[in-house]
């Protein structure tokens, strides 16, 4: 069977009948992804920490983040560069950024709209609020 005719398998919600080779493909698996975010959960480690890879994944599926490998997640530098994409990433990144308040402050003057994600105790922070409003 060719990766097309094993991507019915997908569609059907029958992942587990999927060779293992094929969620080491990044055309396969940017499929099965853009069918559901959720089978990001089966790609291949490789691609879970590939970050070009993750960011296709993101632009369409925000929640397949949480599956991402941790290594990412704990990257500062990729999460500031693609809040803009999908600032639903912010509420999978690891927890000790999400407690970082200078973390956060930059993730807000990348993009306002993560500030929905951003965690209470933040969202009642004056200087927090102040840039998210503007002033």
């Amino acid at each position: 069977m060719n990766k097309w005719q094993i991507l019915e398998y997908v569609l059907s919600d029958d992942q587990d009948k999927v060779p293992a080779k094929f969620w080491e493909d990044r055309e396969f698996v940017l499929q099965a992804v853009h069918w559901n975010g959720f089978n990001f959960k089966y790609a291949s480690e490789t691609l879970k920490k590939d970050k070009e890879f993750v960011i296709k994944v993101i632009k369409y599926w925000g929640y397949a983040f949480q599956f991402a490998d941790n290594s990412i997640k704990k990257d500062k530098e990729f999460l500031i560069q693609n809040i803009k994409y999908n600032s639903l990433i912010l509420k999978y990144a690891d927890e000790y950024l999400k407690n970082d308040k200078e973390f956060i402050i930059k993730i807000l003057h990348t993009y306002k709209p993560a500030y929905e994600y951003i965690i209470d105790k933040f969202k009642i922070d004056k200087e927090v609020q102040n840039i998210f409003l503007g002033s």
